[in-house]
Parts: structure tokens; C-alpha cells; sequence
């Protein structure tokens, strides 16, 4: 009992953004007590190189509050943590501790783990455009908005911790996955990151992978076999998804079962999030899969010295 309380009020504790357009990011601070690692980078990194604990994990699920890469490494065998603070209030990458949590995982993972990142997106894809107003010249955004301000601030710790996992771990899979549409792989301190870590980039369609939305979908990842998963939206795979999707929400009708509503549009013809859109960052089993099979792949080559 006294463990559930303990978990109750760490939950009780988390700051929801308050827009309704970025749920998906979260903080535990107020706005004065929160962690810019880009002004610590001289601790961190001393902090690094004196780090001698073990190393066990074989994944390391990043903004994952499904934690469905974490559990699929975990089912075979493998060793595996998640980090997010909907699944953990103590995980929040905006504060100190937090921060020094998902760098521990990190710099606890094995030679040739697979690191897939998630951060937030809400707040940098085109259909918050009119929120968020990022563009060229201000791929900031409006930062006199809070939820704006702790995107950024979400994404450049993230981008801080891939720059010292470069140095640190370099033997790392990485893999960072967004929407098409979004500005963050467009931000600074990622961009930074991703050309230190060599990231190749691909495009999926995760309604080819058996997602309810077409979903097309950016991966900046180091792992090599990942152009596999590469997907077109080609007339055939646009028509296979509305007869994939047309069948189930036909079976959950006829099983009395609600129609999940990611969008709606109101009556001027915009769009909007709808009451499931925070589902929708839920991979699809088969994608998962997919993404598991490259890096068993390259693991066992590594291994085999090819």
C-alpha cells in the first residue's frame, strides 16, 4: 500500500502541458527550476568519462510510454528499460534528475544496443502549425507560448544526450522517429547530432505496418539494414490501408465496439486532434517487429566479424 501511495502522488506531481494540442509533452517543473543540459555540458561529459558502472542493456526505449520496442527485446530475451514521465514521474528529461536517469540507461547499454527516441511532437508537426507558427526563419517557434518553450527544451536535452552517447557510446544503434511533417528533425541541436552520428534518413508509412492512419513517418537512424522497413506511399498501399481500415472499424461496428477518432474537423473545415490522437504514437506491432529483425541482423553480422 504504502508503494501505490508513493506512485499516486508521483503522478499527482506531473504538469501537463495545457494546450490540448501537446499532450504529449509533460514536465514536473515549474519553468524556473528546469534543467538546460546544453549549460551543464561540461559536468555531463566529465561526468561520463569517470562514469564505471555495468553495462546490461541491450535496448534502451526512449519516450516510449507504450514501451513496445522495451518489450519486444524483453520477450526475447534481451535486456531492456523504457524512459518516459507518463510512465514514470521521476523520468522527465526537463529536470536534473531526470535527465541523469536516461543518461545512467544510456551509458549502462551494451556494445551494438538499439536506442529508438520518440520525443515529443505535438508541438513541431503541421497540424499545430497555427500554435507552434515554426518556419525557416524561426524554427524556434512562437516561443512566448509555455507548451512551445518546453517542446524546445524537451528536444534540445535530447539532442544533448545523443551528442554525449556519440562520444561515450558510439557502438549504439540509434534510431529517432517523427512524423513527416514535423520541424524537429529540422532544429539545431539535432541536426548537430545527427551528422556527428552519421544518421541516415528513411521514410515509412505506418499504415503499411498495420497502423489505423496512413501515418508517414521519418527515421534518422546509424542502423544499416533499417532501409527495409522504407516505404512509398504508392496507389496500391494507400488502397490496401482503406480496405485494412474499412474491415476492422467494420468488425468493431458489428461488435458494438467505438471507432477511434484521431482528427475531426470542425465547421470551418480545420482539423483538429481528436480524443484518440494520443494513441496514435502507438508502433504497430509488425513495425516493431521489423525494426527488431534489422538489428538482429546487424548484431549477428557484427558478430560473425562481416
Amino acid at each position: 500500500m504504502g508503494l501505490l501511495i508513493r506512485i499516486l502522488v508521483s503522478l499527482l506531481c506531473l504538469h501537463p502541458v495545457l494546450s490540448g494540442r501537446s499532450l504529449d509533452a509533460s514536465t514536473t517543473q515549474p519553468e524556473d527550476k528546469w534543467y538546460v543540459a546544453s549549460d551543464d555540458w561540461q559536468r555531463l561529459n566529465h561526468y561520463c568519462s569517470m562514469w564505471r558502472g555495468a553495462r546490461r542493456f541491450d535496448c534502451v526505449d526512449v519516450f516510449s510510454h507504450s514501451q513496445r520496442f522495451a518489450s519486444a527485446f524483453a520477450r526475447a530475451g534481451f535486456m531492456a528499460v523504457a524512459y518516459d514521465i507518463k510512465s514514470c514521474a521521476q523520468q522527465d528529461v526537463t529536470c536534473q534528475t531526470g535527465f541523469m536517469m536516461l543518461l545512467e540507461y544510456g551509458l549502462a547499454t551494451l556494445p551494438g544496443a538499439f536506442m529508438p527516441m520518440a520525443p515529443p511532437c505535438s508541438l513541431f508537426v503541421g497540424i499545430s502549425q497555427g500554435t507552434h507558427r515554426r518556419s525557416e526563419k524561426k524554427l524556434e517557434g512562437d516561443t512566448k507560448l509555455f507548451c512551445v518553450r518546453l517542446s524546445n527544451l524537451i528536444l534540445n536535452n535530447a539532442a544533448i544526450f545523443l551528442l554525449l552517447m556519440q562520444i561515450w557510446r558510439p557502438g549504439l544503434y540509434v534510431m529517432l522517429e517523427n512524423p513527416l511533417s514535423s520541424w524537429l528533425v529540422k532544429q539545431k541541436l539535432f541536426l548537430k547530432a545527427s551528422k556527428l552520428w552519421g544518421m541516415q534518413r528513411y521514410v515509412t508509412y505506418l499504415g503499411a505496418w498495420g497502423h489505423d492512419l496512413l501515418k508517414p513517418t521519418v527515421l534518422f537512424s546509424t542502423l544499416p539494414t533499417l532501409s527495409k522497413i522504407a516505404r512509398r506511399a504508392t496507389k496500391e498501399l494507400r488502397k490496401k490501408h482503406r480496405e485494412l481500415i474499412a474491415k476492422r472499424n467494420a468488425r468493431k461496428r458489428a461488435r458494438g465496439q467505438p471507432v477511434k477518432e484521431y482528427y475531426h474537423r470542425d465547421k470551418n473545415g480545420k482539423f483538429h486532434g481528436g480524443k484518440d490522437l494520443a494513441s496514435s504514437a502507438v508502433y504497430p506491432h509488425s513495425f516493431i517487429k521489423a525494426v527488431f529483425q534489422c538489428w538482429q541482423e546487424n548484431r549477428l553480422a557484427n558478430a560473425s566479424g562481416q
